[in-house]
């Protein structure tokens, strides 16, 4: 397991604490996640990554690593000259093309892509973006609570009313995406939106080896009786009590004050 923690001050009493970790799972021989975390150091804004990788071999390992590298250089080189929406969107459009251009040089890594959720943060303003089933949740005093939709088949078939989501956690194709980075540009388009952190709220990213595993409860409980760190090293201790049948990665985002 490897760990992040970062902080960003800005004038006026303003802090955001962010804390990551990333494992292997019990039942996986390799670890195709990616995480990643910047503080505001004079670039205007904090950033966190969480991507989730596929393919054969190390293919997904690679596709996240080069997702995650992709969307932080690309939202660093562009900061200034585009708004956030633009920045996020094109952000993914890169590092989509990028792996799409990288699967066809080998026949090891083709079909390889990964699903990403990510946040940037100019002080308490955020904008959600994501492309797959890897989630964001709000987690304050109250519940822990997704702010993100899954790109998966079977939660097109719970919007349209076809099956409930009681039915959908126990669906055979429950795992199945229907968008990605990867595989062209198209399946790269993230959904994108904006809200405001409050003090004492907490977002979490996290990929589905986590959201799978562990009920929301838990997850609410766990972030809201420990600091950042903490939280992220017992996010992922408790998904691998659960089985861990998946890599798993947690982000947190806390605003202190």
């Amino acid at each position: 397991m490897y760990k992040l923690f970062k902080r960003t001050f800005y004038p006026g009493h303003f802090e955001v604490q962010m804390a990551g970790a990333c494992d292997t799972g019990m039942s996986r021989e390799h670890n195709e996640d990616a995480i990643s975390i910047q503080e505001d150091d004079g670039r205007g804004y904090y950033l966190a990554i969480v991507c989730d990788g596929m393919g054969g071999h190390n293919a997904g390992e690679l596709a996240s690593a080069l997702a995650v590298e992709k969307i932080a250089s690309y939202i660093d080189s562009n900061f200034r000259k585009q708004g956030p929406r633009e920045l996020l969107y094109h952000s993914f459009l890169l590092a989509s093309t990028a792996i799409t251009d990288f699967s066809a040089k080998s026949p090891d890594t083709e079909g390889m892509g990964c699903t990403c959720v990510m946040v940037m943060g100019i002080r308490d303003k955020m904008w959600v973006a994501h492309s797959g089933d890897s989630r964001a949740y709000l987690v304050d005093k109250k519940a822990a609570t997704p702010i993100t939709l899954d790109h998966t088949m079977v939660q097109e078939l719970v919007t349209k009313g076809v099956i409930t989501k009681e039915q959908a956690a126990v669906h055979p194709y429950r795992g199945r995406i229907s968008r990605c980075l990867g595989h062209g540009r198209s399946k790269g388009v993230p959904d994108i939106n904006a809200g405001i952190i409050e003090a004492g709220d907490n977002i979490l990213l996290c990929s589905d080896g986590l959201s799978d595993v562990v009920p929301n409860e838990e997850l609410h409980s766990i972030i809201t009786q420990n600091s950042a760190q903490e939280a992220t090293r017992k996010l992922v201790h408790a998904a691998n009590r659960h089985g861990g049948p998946d890599n798993i990665s947690a982000v947190l985002i806390r605003r202190v004050q």
